[in-house]
């Protein structure tokens, strides 16, 4: 059977007919009633078998919308019949008949249009008979796949691959009515195939798109091809963000490509599944691009920008491939308060403006001259589990910059370590069109980063992982990235650092007029609690305008670390990030206060009086000089609150209910190396992770934890690649152990 276009004609088309038909019925029954018979009798039966006629008929023509009005002009025909049949012609009834045909042909006219209709044509060829043509091994797919799908499927054809035909084969197959390709892939016909015909592991069935909506192809691995290493070969001529990229590789080879101007990235997986070495990838690739800069956000010390900026260190290039990176965040917040500042200025601007107008677009075209920014974050998520506002605001910025970046071409490629909603909430990732997914520890937090059930597969190999573009793909493809060593990363910078282009005259210039209410988040700057951000470099260029443009002279150590320029062991703390301050508005050397300190908490009491009559704090501002120091508060009477805190402090309180003293375990050092410094300078690096791993003998650190105890101690922000550069020599020179075995580690204590 195959379908042609026809036509079917309007109502009024049959009006003029009609109407001659009536006239003629009319005479002949006049003439009959003038020679004696009741011939009139006839006109009224004509008029009932009109009326079922017309009821059929337009009911058939499916013109349900004109059987009102068909069936009056029916009843009048009858009436004016039967009158003319009975007392003979007159003008009057003559004219009323034309009259009513022609309301009649308006009416048909207007309800009865002509339309087209899809008409069925027989064939003169007849379809073979199916069973007839199939091989025995196209009939048992046949078979299996209708007794899985429960419906009637019909295999067409088997084919293997044309490039590897020991290693898969394509199933071609017609869907029946109500089946189609996307109800397929969101079922779980794949899974159940792969299990039917015994695949080995690794091994997966998918489920394409055939040359019509009526039919569709199972793609069936037969080998882990997946377990062939790749390793990257990417030129290094320019290349565009526009252009797209591979991101992973099918077990057919085929490139998995995705087009970073028009979609923002998350990319997720469990340590060592390969998540930094496709980020080093997908820098690869940028690198080229040279209408797009790279910005990093970079909890781990630098680890993902490192590599890539060492040439510039090394003083091999004269413009790094990272413009920018931020290792906390301190500066992770400055970064996006400024993108987030730019792509609001390339909404309404003249300059884009004008671009957008030229290109006849709502979406900003960007080139060398003006070019997109790309913010990675690696394992983003650390920055969502960081204590402090500045974390906070770090983890809105950048779901904002996603949601409103898109258009002016500031992008966001995120990783996340967990695909947990504490690392990664459902907001960003409905705003992210591509997801990649790697090894994970638990099922359900594929589900969670791809937003999409990927099957039962499981992923064997480092870099493997499922890759899900929600504008081409039904459902989670499996692939492999690619592998990118250290040495093809340094030679790769090397060879683009002349591609790279150069943030844009007004980018500078907004990023100059940005504030710290602006990294703030509109709060007050002035506010006493923020005082304690005076004084860390990148706040300070801030207040300065010159937060961009110093962000180099801002790195000057870890330059020197990636020239190989070793840090003495004893350097003194860097820069710290505000330290939390205590709340409690408990009076100063009080039990209460006492009590509360030593606990940890802030004392939840009502302000004294004398303390309601102080002065305020002033302003802080960089140019006001350094407040002098508070004036030592008189003694008051104690309240009903400080007399439990007294008494709870006492001696014959805490000889009763104090906890056994947990006997001091000497680290196997000397007793010198965990004295601390003297009062009120902090004790170095080395010296605060002694004395954090033995003050929490023998329960076990992870370097996470150790940073933080140094915070919450000192005050002291020391970074993640230094803490662990120190905690290796520790290891090794055999004054602290290593656990790698425990999950979420490793884990760090005393040497025994």
């Amino acid at each position: 059977m195959n379908e042609q276009q026809g036509s079917r004609p309007s109502g009024a088309t049959w009006v003029p007919a009609w109407t001659i038909v009536v006239l003629v019925l009319a005479a002949v029954l006049r003439e009959g009633t003038e020679r004696g018979n009741q011939s009139w009798i006839l006109a009224i039966g004509a008029g009932a078998l009109g009326l079922l006629l017309t009821g059929l008929i337009t009911a058939a023509t499916d013109r349900g919308i004109a059987l009102a009005h068909r069936l009056a002009a029916v009843v009048g025909c009858s009436y004016w019949m039967t009158l003319v049949a009975y007392s003979g012609w007159s003008l009057t009834r003559t004219v009323a008949v034309l009259v009513g045909a022609g309301a009649l042909f308006i009416l048909e006219a207007i309800f009865a249009p002509a339309v087209a209709v899809a008409q069925v044509v027989q064939q003169q060829t007849v379809t073979p008979v199916v069973h007839q043509e199939q091989t025995d091994e196209e009939a048992a797919w046949q078979a299996l796949l209708r007794r899985l799908a429960k419906a009637p499927i019909t295999v067409r054809g088997v084919r293997p691959w044309a490039d590897a035909p020991q290693d898969g084969m394509q199933v071609h197959i017609d869907l029946p009515e109500g089946l189609t390709v996307k109800k397929l892939s969101d079922s779980t016909l794949a899974d159940d195939v792969a299990g039917a015909v015994k695949l080995p592991q690794g091994c997966v069935v998918r489920i394409l798109d055939a040359d019509h909506q009526g039919a569709a192809i199972l793609d069936v691995m037969l080998r882990d091809c997946l377990a062939d290493e790749r390793l990257i070969s990417e030129p290094t001529t320019a290349a565009s963000i526009y252009d797209e990229m591979d991101v992973a590789t099918t077990p057919r080879g085929e490139p998995m490509t995705v087009c970073l101007r028009e979609k923002g990235m998350i990319v997720g997986g469990t340590t060592g599944s390969g998540k930094t070495t496709l980020l080093h990838r997908i820098i690869m690739r940028l690198a080229r691009c040279i209408d797009a800069l790279i910005w990093v956000i970079d909890p781990n010390g630098g680890g993902v920008a490192g590599p890539w900026l060492t040439p510039f260190a090394r003083g091999e290039v004269d413009t790094p491939t990272i413009d920018w990176v931020a290792e906390d965040e301190v500066e992770a917040a400055v970064m996006c308060a400024i993108a987030i500042a730019i792509a609001k200025d390339r909404k309404t601007n003249r300059f884009s403006m004008r671009r957008k107008r030229q290109a006849n677009t709502t979406v900003l075209p960007v080139d060398k001259d003006m070019p997109a920014i790309v913010i990675i974050t690696d394992e983003g998520g650390e920055i969502r589990q960081a204590i402090g506002l500045l974390a906070a605001l770090v983890d809105q910025y950048i779901a904002r910059i996603a949601q409103i970046g898109r258009a002016e071409g500031v992008r966001v490629i995120q990783s996340v370590l967990r695909g947990t909603s504490d690392l990664l909430e459902k907001s960003l990732r409905a705003v992210q069109g591509i997801r990649v997914c790697l090894r994970m520890d638990e099922e359900g937090e594929y589900d969670h980063v791809l937003g999409k059930n990927p099957g039962r597969v499981r992923l064997l190999h480092k870099g493997s992982a499922f890759i899900y573009r929600t504008d081409r793909d039904y459902r989670p493809v499996l692939g492999r990235t690619v592998n990118v060593d250290i040495a093809s990363i340094e030679r790769h910078a090397i060879a683009t650092a002349h591609l790279r282009p150069k943030l844009d005259d007004r980018g500078k210039l907004i990023a100059s007029r940005v504030t710290l209410a602006d990294v703030l988040d509109g709060r007050d700057p002035n506010d006493a609690k923020f005082a304690p951000l005076l004084g860390i470099p990148v706040i300070d260029d801030v207040l300065a305008g010159v937060a961009y443009e110093n962000r180099w002279k801002r790195k000057a150590a870890m330059l020197a670390q990636l020239r190989d320029e070793d840090l003495p062991e004893d350097d003194e703390p860097g820069p710290s990030r505000p330290a939390p301050t205590p709340t409690s508005i408990a009076k100063p050397g009080s039990a209460l206060d006492r009590l509360a300190r030593g606990a940890g908490v802030a004392a939840d009491a009502k302000p004294t009086a004398q303390a309601t009559q102080q002065e305020p704090a002033k302003p802080v501002i960089p140019s006001q000089q350094q407040p002098e120091p508070p004036a030592v508060q008189q003694p008051t009477a104690p309240d009903d609150v400080d007399a439990v805190a007294e008494a709870l402090l006492s001696d014959a309180h805490m000889a009763v209910d104090a906890e056994p003293v947990r006997p001091r375990i000497d680290a196997p050092t000397a007793s010198a190396e965990l004295v601390p410094a003297s009062a009120g300078q902090a004790p170095n690096t080395r010296q605060s992770i002694l004395l954090v791993v033995h003050d929490e003998h023998p329960t076990m650190l992870t370097a996470t934890q150790i940073r933080t105890a140094i915070f919450q101690r000192w005050g002291v922000d020391v970074s993640k690649q230094r803490v662990g550069e120190l905690l290796g020599k520790l290891v090794e020179q055999g004054e602290l152990v290593r656990d790698e075995t425990r999950p979420n580690g490793p884990y760090y204590g005393l040497a025994d």
